[in-house]
């Protein structure tokens, strides 16, 4: 391919083979390519026809996507090295938000369809053809922003820079700034006439719902949690309300809650997950909306890390130096030439990105948005808060939520009413929100931000050098003695097991450990280094005249004030509450954690106490039918109200649990053969179409290495962690001819209806690790640790594997349980008891498959 002077392309010789390489084609190379061992009969060897490649490429750059993995072929046959442009690489600049930049999904939002894929030719003109595509992107943009461009382009290498210049000689010229929001804050107004939105009207047989809103069934489940909902608003105080899979709950609370916006009362929906969030900004919220013909305002709020800081990232555009800055700020800045958020969550951000975004983001307990009015673009996270402050309706997430329970309500606007969605989730994400860290990489990533502030790099060319100079020295002696610590704590680490990465701070390892001591006496050196930055940085800002420089100082020294307190209350001012722990992560990077034993007071003073009502739901909250440990979990044991609404599916016809009634344990050796055996016979009999969920990442791998019959036979066994992204394995997956096996977060949030998924096979029953310090210290609080906490822990986590099979009312399948564990102990009958209604099958493992295959045929 030739790029023309405007930037343009065109294609020129062509050229293809096989290569022997040596060595058998693997089952997954075949299912991907095509290609078979007999392909390559008689292809010559690499060496061979290095000759002709140099020629063609005749010290030109290689363009390519992805493209230093096939380079590295190329070098190591002594070809190069070569001058490279890497179209995913300028996918992801010219490209921001694209949710992926996978070689055919970015043709197909090109319009490019090749015939087929994963072929080396066919893969090389797709390439250019996108190639093309990301030219014509490029010289579609403003002129000012390619000069821009063009400025830094030479960071990422020559070939880009050519890439780069060529657009901007081929350009429609025009001009441009950041694309602007423009209304104007103003008070919510009284009730409006709308204010008469009633459950019993609104979910009548002719009412607006059954009239306006497109695919609406009547649920009487839906209709009684929504009537509950209603009077929880009217009444005040706290409901937990669990619905059944099926039920609709999104409307149930919507409802409500549009009736009390238009009534002037505000209302804030707490999400986790993003997809959720999304669905009901994007989806329910203006299509009730249309079906009811009412007007309330709806605002997303995110924390401040979500947002751009304009003023940041023009302090960052003066100090990029390295490829990673130079892509992170050229991305932002083609894509502030669309967004009107300024939301990280419509950025692709990849690796190092992120990292990055912290040092542009408005993550700064300092900023004023007036420091951001000079800045073309405005302050994002500003226009975000007046939104909300006019809003009836806020729609927010978990981890903002909780931030402002932490600070007293300093973030989000006042209400009078909270529903928080997906509550299972509720204490996992307080846990990280009034717990502390210490971690290397953000340890240091938060050194450099004070000795790369403005203010310090500005005083290092001024007068004020030798202050500036004394920052500095502060900073590398921190650097100096966190390494110390972090040494100190991997220590203590060393006698745990290969398997084992976390160790729990008690009493008795601080009085009897001898490795404890070391700890103690680095973190008091780093704690004096810490406040010998204080202290020269404190001088410092009293000779720096610039207010957006001291208050960029003073945000940076609030990030080293989080370390401080991380120290006191993990090694030398530790409290009684506080659970403490050391964590081996599995680079080798070790942390040291801090986290509350208990946070139930802490949800009902931060969440309840403030709000005349506060509803949380979720498909998963009671186990056996009771909600006590849900309530005391809350902090809601003596206040709040709770129920069930249950699932609209017919389970005992929809689905069957299978568990086999012999077979080996999951503690013994033959457990991992016995399941992936099971497993590989499941997906032979429908065709893949089976989700495999495992506890641990060790046995999940396992079991995926005795897989190979299986993917031999034509069924694709994909595994998180090695065959792509959580997105990609459940796109692949959806395609068809596949098991997937997973863990952790393939336990929810996994929506396959239909045909696409037959079998849930779950491996073992979920017991939290009893030796994670999270696990010992919480349990501590009850009188029988096992069956009041980690049984209730496991059932719940139970319901969500098993709520991955039901999706719609004409589903059917099976949930195949193999840890017979369940129906030989008595706490498996509790959490039996705790799944909907499906039919128990106890079989032989022999005629696992037989009977899943039987049922998901309806013989």
């Amino acid at each position: 391919m030739h790029l023309e002077e405007d930037g343009s392309a065109t294609l020129g010789e062509r050229f293809s083979t096989f290569v022997d390489p040596g060595v058998g084609v693997g089952p997954a190379i075949s299912r991907l390519t095509g290609i078979r061992d007999g392909d390559l009969a008689g292809a010559p060897a690499l060496e061979s026809v290095t000759g002709r490649i140099a020629s063609l490429i005749a010290g030109a750059p290689v363009a390519g996507h992805n493209v230093g993995f096939d380079l590295a072929f190329l070098e190591r046959a002594a070809l190069g090295p070569f001058e490279r442009l890497d179209t995913a690489e300028l996918a992801s600049i010219l490209l921001p938000s694209a949710p992926t930049y996978a070689l055919q999904s970015l043709a197909a939002d090109a319009g490019i369809h090749p015939e087929s894929a994963h072929r080396a030719l066919d893969d090389a003109l797709t390439c250019a053809a996108v190639l093309a595509d990301l030219g014509r992107r490029a010289r579609e943009l403003p002129v000012a922003v390619l000069e821009e461009i063009q400025a830094y382009a030479p960071l990422l290498g020559s070939a880009y820079a050519a890439f780069f210049a060529g657009a901007l000689r081929g350009a429609v010229r025009g001009a441009w700034e950041p694309t602007r929001l423009a209304t104007p804050p103003r008070a919510r107004g009284a009730a409006t006439a709308g204010a008469g939105v009633t459950v019993e009207a609104v979910f009548s047989p002719d009412g607006p719902l059954a009239r306006g809103l497109a695919g609406y069934e009547d649920r009487p489940q839906q209709r009684a949690l929504a009537s509950a909902i209603e009077g929880a608003f009217r009444d005040g105080g706290a409901l937990i309300a669990e619905a059944g899979t099926g039920v609709g709950k999104s409307l149930a609370y919507l409802v409500p809650a549009i009736g009390r916006a238009l009534g002037g009362e505000r209302v804030i929906v707490s999400t986790q997950t993003l997809p959720l969030q999304d669905q009901l900004v994007r989806k329910d919220l203006p299509a009730l909306q249309a079906a009811l013909g009412s007007t309330v305002e709806v605002a997303v709020l995110k924390g401040r890390s979500n947002y751009l800081c304009p003023r940041r990232w023009q302090s960052f555009r003066g100090l990029v130096a390295t490829r990673d800055e130079a892509r992170l700020f050229l991305k932002t800045l083609v894509w502030r030439t669309a967004t009107s958020t300024g939301d990280r969550a419509e950025l692709n951000l990849l690796g190092t990105e992120s990292d990055l975004w912290g040092r542009v983001s408005a993550d700064d307990e300092t900023c004023d948005a007036r420091r951001c009015a000079r800045v073309a673009g405005g302050c994002y996270l500003q226009r975000a808060r007046e939104a909300a402050a006019r809003a009836g309706i806020v729609v927010t997430n978990h981890a903002l939520l909780l931030q402002d329970a932490r600070m007293r309500g300093a973030l989000l606007p006042e209400t009078q009413h909270l529903v928080v969605d997906e509550a299972h989730r509720l204490e996992d994400v307080a846990t990280d929100a009034f717990g502390l860290s210490l971690e290397d990489r953000a340890f240091r990533r938060a050194l450099e931000r004070v000795a790369h502030s403005p203010a310090v790099t500005a005083a290092l060319r001024d007068e004020r050098a030798l202050v500036g100079e004394e920052v500095r020295r502060e900073i590398a002696s921190a650097h100096e003695r966190g390494g110390e610590v972090f040494a100190a704590l991997a220590a203590v680490l060393e006698p745990l097991g290969p398997t084992e990465d976390k160790l729990r701070v008690t009493a008795g390892v601080r009085a009897s450990d001898e490795r404890w001591l070391p700890v103690e006496l680095a973190s008091e050196r780093l704690g004096d280094a810490l406040a010998g930055i204080a202290v020269a940085a404190e001088r410092l800002g009293s000779l720096t005249t610039d207010e957006d420089d001291q208050a960029d100082l003073a945000s940076a020294l609030a990030d080293l004030g989080s370390v401080q307190l991380a120290l006191r209350r993990g090694v030398y001012q530790p409290r009684p509450g506080d659970i403490v722990w050391i964590e081996r992560a599995s680079s080798g990077a070790v942390s040291l954690r801090v986290a509350p034993s208990y946070l139930g007071d802490a949800l009902r003073r931060g969440l309840v106490a403030p709000r005349r009502s506060a509803v949380f739901t979720s498909a998963t909250l009671a186990v056996a039918g009771s909600f006590a440990f849900a309530l005391e979990r809350f902090g809601l044991a003596d206040i709040g109200d709770a129920r069930a609404f249950g699932s609209p599916f017919r389970y005992d016809e929809q689905a069957i649990l299978v568990v086999p009634d012999d077979g080996a344990l999951p503690s013994e050796p033959a457990f991992a053969e016995e399941t992936a055996q099971t497993i590989s016979e499941i997906g032979r009999a429908l065709d893949g179409r089976t989700l495999a969920l495992f506890t641990a990442h060790g046995s999940m791998r396992d079991v995926a290495a005795r897989l190979g019959p299986l993917e031999e036979s034509g069924i694709a066994v994909l595994t998180q962690g090695i065959d792509g992204s959580r997105r990609a394995l459940l796109e692949r997956f959806a395609a068809g001819r596949a098991v997937l096996l997973g863990t952790q977060s393939f336990w929810e949030g996994v929506d396959l209806p239909g045909d696409l998924l037959r079998c849930v096979v779950i491996a073992r029953l979920p017991f939290a690790v009893p030796d994670d310090p999270l696990v010992q210290g919480r349990a501590e609080r009850y009188e029988d640790p096992f069956a009041e906490f980690q049984v209730p822990q496991a059932a719940l986590r139970l319901r969500q594997g098993f709520g991955r099979l039901i999706r719609t009312r004409t589903d059917r399948g099976a949930v195949v349980l193999l840890d017979r564990r369940a129906i030989m102990r008595e706490y498996g009958a509790r959490m039996l008891a705790s799944l909907p209604d499906a039919r128990l099958h106890r079989v032989p493992r022999d005629d696992v498959a037989a009977t899943v295959a039987e049922f998901c045929k309806g013989t």
